[in-house]
């Protein structure tokens, strides 16, 4: 009852101070929009301001580079574009990976190769027209277009690396062919397939990677369609070429539309100029003459260096969102006070600038309640924690009492049963009952066998006492894993044979050297071979294996019996903890057998594993490291 009245006032509190912090949070949500708004008016207008700048910095700029003043009024990390009738100019430069610009082409008197074109192609002379192509080939105005043929001579006529040699003199050229490709871009795609020819792969692949980085710095001026054409055949070239640099691609598209859209939109004395959000989030803003158009793309995050807001708005934050994106800040629902979305068809962007105002938290009348709130929290989480905590308390107590009643019971039992033995065969050996010398030495043996069980058991106890304690001190040594196992069976033969148990045992017939306590190692081994036994009333066989398994000596004792429920399987291994199972068949146990293999495996640097299905039997694994030679 008095928990209950308890718990009934905090609850009536706590309803008291939420309806006070609503009426508080209704205030602060009027005063915080109004804020809102005139912040976010305030930042957009300032932004406004810095478009207008930078257009009227674009309106200036005549050539690249930039005079010193203009690039410092423009975003940092911008890149400025002009485009002429006849060139590009990029600053900071940036490979264009073509250009929309068509190259312009040096005409070259055909009259020159007319005569060796009919030795060449009709008449199948090779040596005459090679002869006639010299000349031409010291000739600056005919040299790039006489290599040519000459290496396509030289490959006819199979003087292979001849061709090559001629092919990579060409590649120094810079002059165009009739069609407008350059004839280093010829000779490099002929050399690529003149090496796959003669088998020289690494070479070839060489070779084509050199053509690829060459296309990626728009080291020549080819249109779009031949750096298509080429960037394809470099997969036929040895390598895989796949797709351009998404940016560089990206750039090289948008300098071709830039330009596209100058030469078909301008009027012939008329300005146009405009801007508009990329993929990427860039900011593309141009202005076009009939004489040139100028063009400023920013980096990606220009609108973090270009919206300010004032020193006291830390607690709004901002996101700019394209036409149709319904993006938001991701800002947890409850603590959202509004949100300001002001288009920006005044500064000719499509979206709109998306701003919200975090709950502020500096109210002294919000800090007030919230204190009231914490406070009956605090009073009702203790009296809620101090009742769990004690019905935890007492439910702990009475289980380990039920536990430490069900030990000493244990205890008692497998005391009682060698105590029993040993006291009915000595009554019977002092009283002269058993005059057969047979039986009397069997009898001697029954009391060796019980008198050792007993002991045995005493010094489990006693080291199970120590090991509760901290005070087990552990004799760590090198010993062979297999034999101490072999001993540890030979412990309990007798036993078993005398119980009608057959013990199976595999170790690998190589030493397995570990360090370890071998009189707590041999009891953890026995425990184990004794549970086995214990808990399999059906199947009389019990396997124990030994193997190496990488650093880690693997020894196992599987039995066909009860087997253990999978959800006592975690507790198994704490004291006095046993089996429901067990507990039904009225198999007796003390509860510290699994308890004392976990410490000894534990204190050996080792572990102990279990796997157990109810009905089909158990298998203990006892994980040791190897000891270092």
């Amino acid at each position: 009852m008095f928990l209950a009245g308890v718990v009934c006032l905090a609850a009536w509190q706590v309803w008291l101070t939420l309806r006070l912090i609503e009426q508080d949070r209704n205030l602060e949500f009027q005063r915080a929009v109004q804020r809102l708004v005139q912040i976010s008016g305030l930042a957009v207008a300032q932004l406004a301001e810095r478009l207008d700048d930078w257009d009227l910095g674009l309106r200036e700029l005549n050539s690249l580079p930039p005079p010193t003043s203009l690039e410092a009024r423009m975003p940092t990390g911008s890149t400025f574009v002009m485009l002429f009738q006849n060139s590009v100019q990029v600053f900071p430069s940036r490979p264009l990976l073509f250009t929309p610009i068509a190259p312009v082409v040096k005409a070259q008197s055909s009259q020159a190769f007319d005569a060796i074109d009919e030795l060449e192609l009709r008449e199948q002379q090779f040596d005459p027209a090679m002869a006639a192509l010299q000349p031409l080939a010291r000739e600056p105005a005919t040299r790039p277009e006489a290599l040519l043929r000459i290496a396509r001579i030289e490959n006819k006529t199979n003087r292979k690396k001849a061709a090559l040699e001629t092919y990579r003199l060409l590649t120094g050229e810079t002059a165009l062919n009739s069609s407008g490709t350059p004839y280093p871009l010829l000779a490099s795609t002929a050399r690529c397939r003149l090496l796959q020819e003669l088998g020289r792969q690494r070479e070839a692949a060489d070779e084509a990677t050199k053509l690829r980085n060459a296309l990626l710095e728009g080291r020549w001026p080819l249109g779009r369609d031949t750096f298509a054409l080429y960037w394809s055949e470099l997969d036929r070239l040895g390598i895989s070429a796949g797709s351009p640099p998404r940016s560089s691609m990206d750039f090289s598209v948008l300098v071709s539309d830039l330009y596209d859209q100058w030469q078909s939109a301008h009027a012939p004395g008329s300005r146009a100029s405009g801007r508009r959000t990329l993929q990427d989030s860039s900011l593309l803003l141009w202005n076009s003459t009939p004489d040139h158009l100028s063009a400023l793309i920013t980096t990606p995050d220009w609108l973090n260096s270009s919206l300010k807001l004032p020193a006291d708005a830390n607690d709004i934050q901002w996101k700019f969102l394209r036409t149709g994106a319904n993006d938001t800040l991701g800002l947890d629902a409850t603590r959202l006070l509004a949100e300001t979305e002001l288009p920006l068809a005044s500064m000719h962007l499509p979206g709109r600038i998306e701003f919200v105002s975090l709950m502020p938290t500096s109210n002294p009348a919000s800090s007030r309640y919230g204190l009231w709130l914490v406070g009956v929290a605090l009073m009702l989480l203790v009296v809620l924690g101090s009742g769990y905590v004690l019905h935890r308390a007492i439910g702990r107590e009475l289980q380990v009492a039920k536990l430490q009643s069900d030990f000493v019971a244990a205890v008692s039992h497998e005391f009682r049963s060698p105590l029993t033995t040993l006291r009915t065969i000595t009554e019977l050996l002092a009283q002269d009952r058993i005059t057969d010398e047979s039986r009397r030495k069997q009898s001697y043996v029954f009391l060796d066998r019980e008198t050792g069980r007993l002991h045995r058991l005493v010094e489990d106890l006693l080291d199970f006492g120590r090991m509760e304690s901290g005070r087990k001190q552990y004799k760590i040594e090198k010993h062979d894993a297999f034999q101490v196992v072999r001993a540890a069976v030979s412990d309990v033969g007798e036993h078993a044979v005398a119980s009608g148990f057959n013990l199976e045992v595999s170790l690998d017939s190589a030493p397995a050297s570990i360090r370890a306590d071998e009189e707590a190692l041999r009891r953890a081994v026995r425990n184990l071979v004794e549970n086995a036994m214990k808990y399999s009333p059906e199947c009389r066989t019990v396997w124990i294996d030994g193997v190496v398994i990488g650093r880690k000596v693997s020894i196992s004792v599987h039995d066909n019996g009860m087997g253990i429920d999978p959800a006592e399987q975690r507790a198994i291994f704490q004291k006095f903890v046993r089996g429901n199972a067990a507990k039904s068949a009225g198999i007796k146990g003390t509860g510290i057998g699994l308890a004392m293999v976990r410490q000894t495996s534990e204190a050996m640097g080792g572990e102990i594993r279990l796997q157990s299905q109810v009905g089909v039997g158990s298998t203990f694994t006892l994980e040791l490291p190897l000891a270092d030679d």
